[in-house]
């Protein structure tokens, strides 16, 4: 029965297009991880692969207890990845859905919305350090005009991450625009006439409806917004370098410093599983509470 398996030219075709798949993958995908592995457990050495002394969980330790700047790069992951969860997900809600209720010129709406999420990160740091510059940017002339307190935006250290969450939202909520509305649009619209003939007002109808058939489509972009905002580092480098006072320091700069500027190769592997465990653990827990109870 295996031989005559075997045989098929089914499966001949699928192993034909899978081995190249899962040979690419585990040279660059599997291989590199269980590398990083094997050197979070060792005391690293560049120039001497060979000659690196096992030291068990000991990197591990030293992040955790001995390591303040860990704790601060956690810290400010952690703000960061609230504030664009808070941003990103309503406000993309509102313009999913004022583009699911537009018949005329949907397409164009949906092309200027998306155009920040295709210009490169340098420019559009550029722009927006220029646009909060305290002395010249045209947002606190503004304020001066009118006689309200102005910011000190990127330079100040309570201003600066917020001013990092602004920038980012404004960049990527249309990715998320574009899939939620794709599920409005993918709601029939004969429950909503259904809905309208039992007299369902607007709200009604947005809160038993909507959100409930809505549900997978919001699970899958709250957790690419977590994912990618735990993971956070191109803008905040590029806007402020981690700074002011490192009120803009993340994870993901921790563990680039740690391996190419101090050479600590074994500690950043260490807090780059930390990292991993820790994406893996909210991911899970989001596919467990937000998991669709029904569907249509």
């Amino acid at each position: 029965m295996f031989l005559k398996t075997l045989r098929k030219p089914q499966l001949r075709f699928g192993l034909f297009v899978l081995v190249p798949i899962l040979i690419w993958y585990f040279v660059f995908s599997f291989r590199p991880v269980f590398m990083a592995f094997r050197m979070a457990l060792t005391d690293y050495d560049l120039l001497n692969p060979t000659n690196s002394p096992f030291v068990g969980l000991q990197h591990f330790n030293t992040i955790f207890t001995t390591y303040q700047l860990f704790w601060t790069a956690v810290r400010n992951t952690l703000v960061y990845a609230v504030g664009v969860n808070l941003g990103m997900v309503p406000l993309a809600m509102v313009f999913a859905y004022c583009l699911a209720n537009v018949y005329r010129g949907r397409n164009f709406y949906q092309w200027a919305l998306f155009i920040p999420v295709v210009v490169s990160m340098a420019a559009i740091a550029l722009m927006f350090r220029f646009l909060m510059d305290p002395e010249v940017g045209p947002p606190n002339q503004l304020l001066r005009a009118v006689g309200l307190p102005t910011s000190k935006w990127l330079t100040g250290r309570t201003s600066a991450m917020y001013s990092v969450v602004l920038v980012d939202v404004w960049k990527a909520v249309g990715v998320y625009t574009v899939l939620i509305s794709a599920g409005l649009l993918g709601i029939p619209k004969e429950i909503y006439d259904a809905a309208q003939v039992d007299g369902c007002s607007g709200w009604q109808k947005f809160w038993r409806i909507t959100l409930p058939l809505l549900r997978r489509t919001l699970s899958l972009v709250t957790i690419l917004v977590v994912i990618g905002s735990l993971q956070a580092y191109v803008s905040a480098i590029i806007l402020t370098g981690g700074g002011p006072a490192r009120a803009t320091y993340m994870i993901s700069q921790f563990i680039v410093e740690e391996s190419f500027t101090n050479m600590r190769f074994g500690l950043a592997s260490a807090a780059s599983f930390v990292l991993f465990a820790a994406i893996l653990i909210v991911t899970l827990l989001q596919l467990r509470f937000l998991r669709a109870e029904w569907e249509y």
